[in-house]
């Protein structure tokens, strides 16, 4: 079952201990300079890892500001961003 994963802002946003399951969908814009959450298949508290595709998502993310995939809206984004402030 797929979850949402809401990002601690304080660790490394490659790493799983960095973020805790929530029972609400992210109130993340698509656009902005940290991440925020993440969607994962894991059941977990704390994911028990990242994958790899969302690894290079959340790189991806990373370097454009732009939540990840982009693909015109057509399928779920796995890395929302948010702003700065």
């Amino acid at each position: 079952m797929a979850n949402w994963f809401a990002y601690d802002g304080v660790g490394n946003p490659q790493l799983p201990g960095s973020y805790y399951k929530v029972d609400i969908l992210p109130n993340c814009l698509v656009g902005g300079c940290k991440v925020c959450a993440i969607y994962l298949d894991d059941i977990n508290d704390t994911p028990a890892s990242i994958p790899g595709s969302v690894k290079r998502y959340i790189a991806n993310a990373q370097i454009s500001l732009v939540s990840q995939p982009v693909d015109g809206g057509t399928a779920r984004r796995f890395v929302y961003v948010k702003n700065c402030s």
